[in-house]
């Protein structure tokens, strides 16, 4: 899976990994999708199978009301899936894991 340039820095973060990680349905949403167009729909079932059978996966579901009220509160561009891992990270007060840069820096602004 050469197709992203992140991947090969997952996997090493991934493997250092020690605890529970927790999961966001928007993330979920937004990986299986990407998986789907950009390899295969196998790859995004294997994926959700992965995940759901993972004992140290804890999957978040969305809370809706409080993201929407977290977003309209954010004055940068930012989707609101983006929005919503900032708002479920700060709620359940989580090391916020990933590599883009603008999640990152809403997030310190916005704590």
């Amino acid at each position: 899976m050469d197709f992203d340039v992140s991947h090969r820095k997952a996997i090493e973060i991934f493997s250092a990994l020690d605890g529970k990680i927790y999961l966001p349905y928007s993330v979920i949403l937004e990986v299986s999708t990407v998986l789907a167009y950009k390899h295969s729909k196998k790859q995004a079932d294997e994926f959700l199978e992965f995940i759901v059978d993972n004992e140290d996966i804890i999957l978040i579901n969305n809370e809706i009301k409080g993201e929407v009220d977290y977003y309209k509160k954010i004055k940068s561009k930012i989707s609101f899936a983006d929005s919503s891992i900032i708002y479920l990270a700060q709620r359940f007060n989580l090391y916020l894991l990933t590599f883009d840069k603008q999640i990152i820096s809403i997030a310190k602004k916005n704590n």
